[in-house]
Formats: C-alpha cells, sequence, structure tokens
C-alpha cells in the first residue's frame, strides 16, 4: 500500500513539474506555437527618434548617423531569425510587395494583414520601432526600441518586446575612447567613422539577442524541444560592456516609459 501511494505521489510531483515547465515559455509564445510561422516579412524599421536641430556641421553628421544606423538596422534583422531556421524575405522583395498594397508601420500595428497570407503565404511581420537615442556620457550610446512579431492570419502579437540598448566604449586614463578589438574590426571592415559604428554594433548585437530567443521555427526538430527554454520579459535592459560582455539587466515597464517617452 505504502509503495502505491509513493508511486502515485511520484507521478504527481513528475506531472506537475512538467506542466510548470511548459507553462514557462507556453505563457510568452501560446500563439507562436499553435500557428507554427515559417516565412517572416522583415517590415521597415520605424524611425521615431528626434533629430537634432541642424545649426553646425555636428549636428548634420549626428542626424545622418541615426539615419544610417536605422538603415543598418534593417538590412541585419533577418539574420538572427534565419539562424533560427525561419524563412525571411529578401529586403528588395519586402520592398516590392509594402510599396504594392501600400501599407504603412501604422497599417502593421493596426490594420488587417491578411493580404500577406492569402497573396504570398507570409506568416508574420516582423516590426521594428526606434523611439530614443541618447548619450548619458561621452563614451556610452543608449537606445530604445520595440520589437513585435505579428501573425497575419489573426492580428496577434506573437512577440512584443520592448529594450533599452546600451553601449558603453571603454577608456584610458586620460579619458580617450579606446577600440575592443572587435569594434576595431567592423571599423576596418565596414568603413564607418567610429561613432557610427559603434551605434551600428549596438543595433545589430541587440537584435541578435532579442529574436535569436524565439522558439526554433517548426521546420526544425528543436522547435518543441525548444518550449522549456525561458523566454525574455517584455521590458528589459541589454547592454554592452566596457570589456565587449553582454548581459540583460531587469527594466520595468513604468522606468521604460519615463525614459523612452519623456524628455
Amino acid at each position: 500500500m505504502k509503495r502505491a501511494i509513493l508511486i502515485a505521489f511520484s507521478v504527481l510531483f513528475l506531472f506537475s513539474l512538467s506542466a510548470c515547465k511548459t507553462e514557462q515559455k507556453v505563457t510568452s509564445y501560446t500563439d507562436l506555437y499553435n500557428e507554427r510561422p515559417v516565412t517572416v516579412l522583415v517590415g521597415p524599421v520605424q524611425d521615431n527618434a528626434k533629430r537634432p536641430v541642424v545649426k553646425t556641421t555636428q549636428d548634420k553628421v549626428l542626424a545622418q548617423e541615426l539615419s544610417t544606423a536605422a538603415l543598418f538596422m534593417r538590412q541585419t534583422l533577418s539574420e538572427p531569425l534565419v539562424n533560427m531556421g525561419y524563412y525571411t524575405l529578401p529586403v528588395l522583395s519586402s520592398d516590392v510587395i509594402l510599396d504594392h498594397l501600400g501599407l504603412t508601420y501604422k497599417d502593421y500595428m493596426n490594420g488587417d494583414l491578411r493580404l500577406l497570407d492569402s497573396l504570398y503565404g507570409i506568416d508574420a511581420v516582423l516590426l521594428v520601432a526606434i523611439h530614443k537615442w541618447q548619450t548619458p556620457e561621452i563614451n556610452e550610446m543608449v537606445v530604445y526600441a520595440e520589437y513585435t512579431l505579428r501573425s497575419t492570419k489573426t492580428g496577434q502579437d506573437l512577440m512584443h518586446t520592448w529594450v533599452r540598448g546600451d553601449k558603453i566604449q571603454p577608456v584610458d586614463t586620460h579619458g580617450e575612447p579606446i577600440e575592443l578589438p572587435s569594434d576595431l574590426e567592423f571599423i576596418d571592415r565596414s568603413g564607418l567613422s567610429s561613432s557610427l559604428a559603434h551605434r551600428c554594433i549596438l543595433m545589430q548585437q541587440m537584435s541578435d539577442f532579442v529574436l535569436r530567443n524565439l522558439p526554433f521555427s517548426s521546420r526544425l526538430w528543436y522547435h518543441k524541444r525548444d518550449q522549456y527554454v525561458s523566454a525574455n520579459p517584455s521590458y528589459y535592459g541589454f547592454n554592452i560592456n566596457p570589456d565587449g560582455s553582454i548581459e540583460r539587466r531587469e527594466y520595468t515597464e513604468d522606468a521604460f516609459g519615463n525614459e523612452c517617452f519623456t524628455d
């Protein structure tokens, strides 16, 4: 009798662990697992960041930097999705489709996306908005961005994350910037100025961090196994430290809103 009770208790205990483990990610990605999207269209990056009033050459350079960083971000958003097994449309093909349908970022967020599914077989749209840039310190860059993966079948969000990205460049004893080998390699390869290169590095690594945590595509056998991996929170801080290491920090909705949407 005691043996039967112990066996029953063990089964219930293991079942409860399994249920808790499954719920951890299903809570965030239930619709994604149900819909099993494969083909993703990467929409244009909505750049809401304010530009400086151009009074000097430095103001003009900064405005161009912000615009170029947004374009660079769009070009590199597909890579982490492809690495997770999704099929992403080439940027040129996406632009042709968007021009044909006359859709804007606002239409994506509020409109009916079912034409993308019925006409082109697109399962979801990745929408990214840059809301604000800051420079708290001379060697620090901060960006506030929003990532949304939206279903073309239901119009529901399969993922929605708000991220504060922060990159701190190391300095020497005199306060002069020091280029890390990895950053210097990117600068040499891209031919970009140091300041612009650091913005692009921040955007690329932040997007990779956000999107590589999505479940593997249903085309891969990892898809079901991956449901037990914890999901990113809706609001958090992404930090590239002076030594090049990366960490995720807790961030509340109130803190993000107060810093991002107030001057």
